[in-house]
């Protein structure tokens, strides 16, 4: 027996099937306004996703890349979910690939959204050297090949942000930071965050308590913020 949630699916892939079949019979009514109702509606959602990125394409190449994507439409039940398939299909047919800073852009756009539509626990979060740590589900770390977070797009820089949402401003924050922290929270779920720091640095030849020193603060702030927590 299919259950509603089996005959809403069916329905569903029908209503795609008849706006993107090329053998539909496109001359009529019905698939004209069905396909401009889609059109639009993906429209919405990708140009109030996509802030920074859609400053940087034309309004044919937007266009172009909507009329193609919902020929496959994504399978998600979420509607915030379907900025995310875009992504994965523009990367995928390599739509922008003369551009690549666009991905980059996009991945930006898109992950504040994602962070700041789930839910999250708050938890007792106190900084030790002696704890175990790890990147809080609120939070991402991730390595760009281009200076978006300084909005020079198309410029070539290495860097590292984490993003993380803030418990207090109920925003989404972007913050650089270098290339050891960014190490140092890839490997601290392993061991202690003190055992953590240690290796990397006898594996880089850097002074352990001046490293340790250093990095207390801004370590201690993320764990604050709980864009680190304990693991």
């Amino acid at each position: 027996m299919q259950t509603d949630k089996t005959i809403e699916r069916e329905i569903q892939d029908r209503f795609f099937d008849l706006i993107t079949n090329q053998k539909e019979n496109k001359t009529s009514n019905a698939f004209k306004v069905y396909q401009k109702l889609v059109f639009y509606r993906y429209e919405e959602i990708i140009k109030s996703t996509f802030v920074q990125f859609i400053k940087n394409i034309s309004e044919r190449e937007l266009e172009n890349s909507i009329y193609e994507f919902f020929k496959n439409p994504p399978k998600t039940e979420f509607v915030w979910k379907i900025a995310n398939d875009y992504i994965k299909f523009v990367k995928k047919l390599k739509l922008f690939h003369d551009r690549k800073y666009l991905y980059e852009l996009l991945y930006f756009d898109w992950i504040e959204v994602e962070i700041y539509m789930k839910e999250y626990k708050l938890k007792e979060n106190d900084f030790s050297w002696d704890s175990y740590y790890c990147l809080s589900k609120s939070a991402r770390v991730k390595k760009f090949q281009y200076d978006i977070i300084n909005a020079n797009h198309k410029e070539k820089r290495e860097n590292y942000l984490i993003i993380y949402y803030d418990f207090n401003t109920d925003e989404v924050l972007f913050r650089e930071i270098n290339q050891f922290i960014y190490v140092l929270i890839k490997k601290m779920k392993y061991s202690t965050l003190e055992s953590t720091l240690n290796e990397i640095c006898k594996e880089n030849e850097i002074e352990f308590n001046e490293a340790k020193e250093i990095l207390q603060e801004p370590l201690k702030e993320l764990i604050q913020n709980r864009a680190l927590a304990l693991n």
